[in-house]
């Protein structure tokens, strides 16, 4: 090949190969490229590992032009050899993200070269049979001391492609500070959070969902109304067992909401078996994902196009792990986490003045309300005349003691407001709230002219008489704990998923100004067709700003099955809901028609028709059908 063809950064990069000792590289290049190595000594090692793909690249791709097939390949494995050694090394995350698009590229042109060698041409060593004698993995997989005492690893692995690399490159760059303070503040909770997700039989890497979701913010609040650090809503949060009124929002405290937070994930994963998808309708819902997946027709999370907030959300967590698994090579190893909780739980009967109890106990309300953030005011109300409370280390005892020895703690009186739902009676809220239920029929003027009805709001005076008690519990009691939360009966699913998302080869592009579907193509080595195809699109003219699905390599060649809404069978799949309610939602204050309909994946008019709604005006309270 001409001198001239090539860059002045295919001479450094071809003169460099040659003196690193690789001889069928050298061949491949013209002679006249030696006169240029002095360039090379002052690039970094990742610049010139970028050099080397590049200048493989573009004469592999001259070679295949001139249809010399063989040679191209055999430069492609050359420049892949460099570009591997090099991803070995302490790179920053902006050259790490460049060479591994670089690498899907060359992998593109070499299968692409590769599939018009001859039928008797070898393709390369690697392809070669392994002899049925030879371990799977020797070189380079020997069991050495270090292995053989190594724990086992987890159950999640982080998945990289260009979208994670950038994310990487953000946390440790301009979003650095950010980073860290949610690094600081997650010392407080990881190993809390890590050993509930643990017990529930999850990857406790899960945990590192946290950052993307809320910071460890405990009291967190998104637009939507989504609060603490699992980010619930309030119906998805009391779905799954948590409490949430106007006394105690659960959301916000680090136990439950795991707690919760785990059995949704594994719901989630029942549908999909695999951890993208899982983790993606973990954000917007399974509904959003399966009807994507049902459309497109693909359950490779990174083929899907999501709303925007959906396709970076699994990324930034990809982003999040790789950065925790390796603290000190991305500068974060010097980080002073915050102390972790450290806490006694003490069970009482009654509903508890925290007040009381931080004079009891010789502390400040400050750090009772601190360990209990779930506790909205000055009182904890118990479910089922049981509250469970954490206290400062050592001041449980210290309290029970107290208690043993006939310290007196008034009860708190409680008033809280209910909202009738179908099927209730007065005598079973009296019973849920330990009231009398006709003192409860007196106070709020129900009787035979007036009777209790759907949707009405009730005032409860929980008035507890005598003093708060140490709760008597049976040993093994599981509501004897703070973490306790209980169960819901969520419907199974019938029909699940066999997915797995694969991020290898997989790009996400942005159109800018001036660029069309043809020069996208090329600069991917793929086909406009195949750009068309991979992002369902009827026309040719691109909108700047549009996010275009690109898959280099393997993937860009790979011909998957393409499924249909029959093989997936999506529409047997329900919601997460217990398998005894009705699809129904109460209007909360300041809701709209509007707001409902994006919630649950459906339509205003869907919903003026479910409900034989002739204007879009709702009322607080209202009860409201959701269509099917």
């Amino acid at each position: 090949m001409p001198v001239r063809a090539l860059t002045r950064a295919a001479f450094v990069t071809a003169s460099m190969m040659m003196m690193s000792a690789a001889p069928a590289m050298a061949q491949l290049f013209s002679p006249g490229l030696v006169a240029v190595v002095t360039a090379a000594d002052s690039l970094s090692p990742g610049a010139r590992a970028l050099a080397a793909g590049r200048a493989a690249h573009q004469a592999a791709w001259s070679q295949r032009q001139a249809g010399d097939y063989a040679t191209a390949v055999q430069t492609i494995e050359n420049g892949l050899s460099v570009i591997s050694k090099a991803l070995e090394l302490d790179l920053d995350a902006s050259t790490r993200r460049d060479l591994v698009e670089l690498q899907s590229r060359l992998q593109g042109l070499r299968d692409a070269a590769r599939h018009e060698l001859p039928s008797d041409t070898p393709k390369s060593t690697s392809d070669s049979p392994r002899p049925p004698s030879a371990a799977p993995s020797a070189a380079g997989n020997e069991p050495d001391s270090q292995v053989l005492n190594a724990p086992a690893a987890e159950g999640l692995e982080p998945q990289f492609n260009a979208e994670v690399y950038r994310y990487i490159e953000y946390f440790t760059g301009a979003g650095r500070s950010v980073f860290e303070r949610w690094l600081r503040r997650s010392g407080r909770y990881m190993a809390l959070f890590r050993e509930v997700l643990q017990k529930e039989g999850l990857p406790p890497d899960l945990v590192h969902l946290v950052f993307v979701e809320s910071g460890f913010n405990l009291h967190a609040r998104s637009s939507s109304a989504a609060v603490g650090p699992w980010q619930f809503l309030r119906s998805t949060g009391r779905l799954f067992g948590l409490t949430v009124n106007q006394w105690v929002d659960e959301r916000k405290d680090p136990e439950k909401s795991t707690v919760a937070a785990a059995r949704y994930l594994k719901h989630l994963y029942t549908i999909f078996n695999d951890w993208p998808l899982t983790l993606a309708s973990y954000n917007a819902g399974e509904g959003t994902i399966l009807r994507a997946i049902k459309r497109q027709g693909t359950t490779n999370y990174w083929d899907l196009r999501l709303p925007r907030q959906t396709e970076d959300y699994v990324p930034q967590f990809m982003a999040v792990l790789a950065i925790s698994r390796d603290p000190s090579k991305y500068g974060f190893d010097d980080v002073e986490l915050d102390d972790p909780m450290n806490f006694d739980e003490i069970a009482l009967r009654g509903s508890v003045d925290l007040r009381a109890i931080a004079r009891l106990s010789e502390c400040s309300p400050d750090e009772l309300r601190d360990l209990n953030p779930a506790v909205l005011r000055h009182a904890a109300p118990g479910s089922d005349g049981l509250t469970m409370l954490r206290v400062p280390k050592g001041k449980g005892q210290v309290i029970m003691t107290k208690l043993q020895d006939g310290v007196a703690v008034p009860a708190v009186d409680l008033t809280v407001r209910h909202r009738v739902r179908r099927g209730e009676t007065l005598q079973g809220i009296a019973n849920q709230y330990h009231v009398d239920a006709a003192r409860l029929a007196r106070a709020n003027g129900i009787g035979r002219k007036h009777p209790l009805r759907r949707g009405s709001v009730l005032t409860v005076r929980s008035s507890f008489t005598g003093k708060v008690a140490l709760a008597d519990l049976e040993p093994g009691d599981p509501r004897g704990s703070t973490r306790y939360v209980p169960t819901r009966d969520i419907r199974v699913p019938r029909t699940t998923l066999n997915a797995a998302s694969d991020a290898e080869g997989r790009v996400t592009h942005v159109v800018r100004r001036g660029e069309t579907l043809a020069s996208i193509a090329a600069q991917y080595e793929v086909s406009p067709e195949d750009v068309r195809r991979w992002n369902h699109l009827s026309i040719s003219k691109l909108r700047r700003g549009t996010r275009l699905k690109i898959r280099t390599g393997d993937a860009a060649i790979a011909s998957p099955k393409v499924l249909t809404s029959d093989s997936l069978q999506i529409a047997a799949l329900p919601a997460a809901r217990p398998a005894s309610s009705r699809r129904t939602v109460v209007v909360q204050r300041g809701e709209t028609l509007g707001v409902i309909a994006r919630r649950h994946g459906t339509t205003i008019t869907a919903l003026k028709r479910a409900n034989r709604l002739d204007g879009t005006v709702i009322r607080t309270g209202q009860r409201l059908k959701l269509p099917a």
